[in-house]
């Protein structure tokens, strides 16, 4: 094997590459740097476009839930008031019958009284 000996041409090649690989190095460090730049701009849009629509979405929870509380008081109100109204209509329906077997027996106020009185104990 031959040993390359030291020579000035050499060094200056060396020197050469170096500066090279040196100018190669500070390239990529600053297209890294832009990149990086460029991301963080990225992620902070895609972040003020996150915050806006979780907030978009916020309040169309607080109207779902405001429109869902309504629905169930509707549904509450609807069915105590259907409570109340077949009370009224078995009183009706009482009522009616009573008045039937009064005219049936008798047009009389005692013995509608009567009747009444026994309906309204046994009904009860």
């Amino acid at each position: 094997m031959s040993e390359m000996k030291p020579s000035l041409d050499n060094h200056e090649k060396r020197i050469f590459k170096l500066e090279q690989s040196n100018e190669d190095i500070q390239k990529n460090i600053k297209e890294l740097k832009d990149s990086v730049l460029i991301n963080q701009a990225q992620s902070a849009e895609r972040s003020k476009i996150m915050m806006s629509q979780n907030e978009s979405l916020m309040k169309q929870n607080e109207r779902l839930s405001e429109q869902m509380g309504n629905v169930f008081n509707t549904v509450t109100t609807t069915r105590e008031k259907e409570s109340e109204r077949t009370q009224e209509m078995k009183k009706l329906s009482t009522d009616t019958r009573m008045k039937m077997i009064a005219m049936i027996f008798g047009g009389g106020s005692a013995g509608y009284l009567v009747i009444q009185t026994v309906v309204n104990i046994f009904g009860k």
